[in-house]
């Protein structure tokens, strides 16, 4: 296959992984598989070719008629220059190749998440497009919620400041919640129709949904970011945290047949 062609399908793989929904992304993979070993495989005949070329030209011409002849010159530009080239051009779609792959992979993982030290990074699912925005903030908090009412993504953020949005269905619009130098989140408790809030100073603090007991279990994370999601096959909350990070994390959520999002967006100081 030649490289334009294996740039070509590359564009293509690349333009329907930023279209097809994130539910679907697996059946990206086969594809992509294929052509990374394609273009590996194309790499090393390419590697192998510049390096031999390269190796001519250097027996060919000795240091003094590589500066100083005009063959040596012509030689160089003619062989050694475009093997280069393609190797080198090769070289970078094997590096994009990789990237993508790792990036749909990650996505068809039922638990994907995202750090960001020393500041705040956000995470939110649009289930009209099926497609996910990360955002981050460097020192300070950031969140985004989906408006089902408008269809659009909201973000606030906030410099030394923990910032949190949620989705109030009985007002229909996303409450927003700063709390400074500190840590602020925000879960809606359908058993009770009602968002309940929390905050913590210089610590993340995260909330969970338990179905089971209908209630909202809270953990605080001294300077350091805190996440935590229902885990269905355990019938558990588990917890992530990381000191001076903020976190994101989206897991797919199998009663409800879409993705849950949740970050910790706080402040927690400088050191």
């Amino acid at each position: 296959m030649s490289i334009d062609l294996q740039f070509n399908t590359y564009q293509q793989l690349y333009f329907q992984h930023q279209t097809i929904r994130r539910e679907h992304q697996e059946i990206l993979l086969e594809s992509l598989q294929q052509l990374k070993t394609n273009v590996n495989n194309s790499l090393k005949d390419d590697k192998y070719k510049y390096e031999n070329i390269k190796e001519t030209y250097y027996h060919k011409f000795n240091i003094f008629k590589r500066i100083f002849t005009h063959t040596a010159l012509q030689y160089r530009n003619s062989f050694v220059i475009p093997f280069k080239q393609i190797y080198q051009q090769r070289k970078y779609l094997s590096t994009k190749i990789i990237q993508l792959f790792n990036e749909i992979t990650f996505e068809t993982l039922s638990i994907e998440m995202r750090t960001h030290w020393n500041g705040s990074i956000a995470v939110v699912y649009n289930p009209i497009t099926g497609r996910t925005e990360w955002k981050q903030y460097r020192h300070g908090g950031i969140h985004g919620v989906f408006n089902p009412i408008t269809h659009t993504i909201e973000w606030e953020d906030g410099f030394q400041t923990g910032v949190y949005g949620v989705f109030n269905p009985k007002l229909n619009i996303v409450e927003w919640k700063k709390f400074y130098k500190g840590g602020v989140h925000g879960v809606y408790n359908p058993s009770i129709d009602t968002i309940e809030w929390q905050t913590s100073f210089h610590s993340g603090i995260g909330g969970v949904y338990n179905p089971l007991t209908k209630e909202i279990e809270w953990k605080t994370s001294f300077k350091g970011g805190i996440v935590g999601y229902f885990d269905y096959e355990t019938q558990t909350i588990k917890w992530i945290e990381k000191w001076h990070h903020g976190l994101a994390l989206i897991s797919w959520n199998s009663s409800m047949n879409s993705y849950l999002t949740t970050s910790s967006c706080g402040w927690y100081g400088d050191n």
